[in-house]
């Protein structure tokens, strides 16, 4: 009945750089790599995921969404496992999860290193990119480009990532509040030279995942991050608690999450026992061991509650 349909389907996801005029006037994208050019000059890297949903049209209509949807920007740990987009996605499963609940996810790249054949990200605390190299000013970048290219609903964009894609999560919120709905960070702290810079500001949604069995980013800190509860406090603080009671979110025999409602935004803190330096969940991957991240019975699956938690947050935007 429409001979031309399969064709059509076929070219665009043969041209993942096609624009589709979609949400007024405002271009979407569907999933491809692209850059960007930073104000300095640089040219930066990132992996978009478009969901693609079925719309009514004259006729049968699939493409990127039609109406304003979520984002998340899912940054990668230091590390040389490339292609870093692949292995990050490997351990996160965040285009997965964006799939099934329609969010567009961005993988931005870490610039290489120096001296070491590693890539990440400068940001509060730890150093793991080529010197010089703002990354601020890239999620700044991207967060401008997402909203000029992109179907995306601005009040609902999250930053996630692991080991020192989590830190530059928690540097985001703190210098970057009123861009974010919330932070998931997992693995991550803060560097304590940064802690007082990020004790007042604006409120943002907090979830964090971190277990005591960490080597890599300790769970109570060291002489130079702030431990987990450090961090947890830092963040009750500035959303403005002061004695509101922790409600029990998940419980196992592996796995504790509390959160409290915050005044100026919610802060949720999920504590596992001998997970290691781990994207937490069922993942795969591992930094001391090639089989220590395998998920124990009772270990919460990180990017699912993010999902549920950022779902249920919505309801009250």
């Amino acid at each position: 009945m429409y001979p031309l349909l399969p064709l059509l389907l076929l070219l665009f996801f043969l041209l993942p750089n096609a624009k589709c005029q979609t949400c007024g006037d405002t271009p979407s994208y569907s999933s491809g790599s692209f850059n960007v050019t930073l104000a300095g000059g640089n040219n930066r890297t990132f992996q978009l995921f478009t969901p693609w949903t079925e719309y009514e049209c004259s006729s049968f209509c699939v493409g990127p969404p039609q109406e304003k949807r979520p984002l998340v920007i899912n940054w990668h740990g230091c590390n040389a496992h490339v292609p870093v987009v692949a292995y990050q996605e490997q351990i996160s499963r965040i285009e997965q999860s964006a799939s099934d609940y329609g969010y567009y996810a961005i993988t931005p790249v870490g610039s290489k290193e120096d001296l070491i054949d590693q890539f990440g990200w400068n940001t509060v605390g730890i150093q793991c990119g080529k010197f010089g190299e703002d990354d601020f000013v890239f999620a700044e970048t991207l967060l401008d480009w997402a909203a000029e290219n992109l179907c995306v609903d601005t009040a609902r964009i999250y930053s996630t990532g692991f080991s020192t894609g989590a830190f530059h999560s928690n540097g985001l919120g703190c210098r970057m509040p009123n861009r974010f709905a919330g932070i998931a960070p997992i693995a991550g702290s803060f560097g304590r030279l940064y802690e007082s810079e990020c004790k007042q500001g604006s409120p943002v949604s907090v979830l964090s995942f971190h277990s005591r069995g960490d080597k890599t980013v300790p769970y109570d800190g060291n002489f130079e991050w702030l431990g987990q509860a450090e961090v947890t406090s830092l963040w009750e603080k500035r959303n403005g608690c002061t004695n509101e009671t922790a409600r029990v979110t998940y419980e196992s025999e592996t796995t504790i999450c509390k959160r409290k409602e915050c005044p100026g935004a919610p802060v949720e803190d999920c504590t596992l026992t001998g997970l290691d330096h781990c994207w937490v969940g069922g993942r795969s991957g591992g930094f001391e061991s090639p089989g220590s991240c395998v998920a124990q019975p009772g270990d919460i699956d990180a990017t699912k509650h993010m999902f549920e938690t950022w779902e249920r947050e919505a309801q009250h935007l």
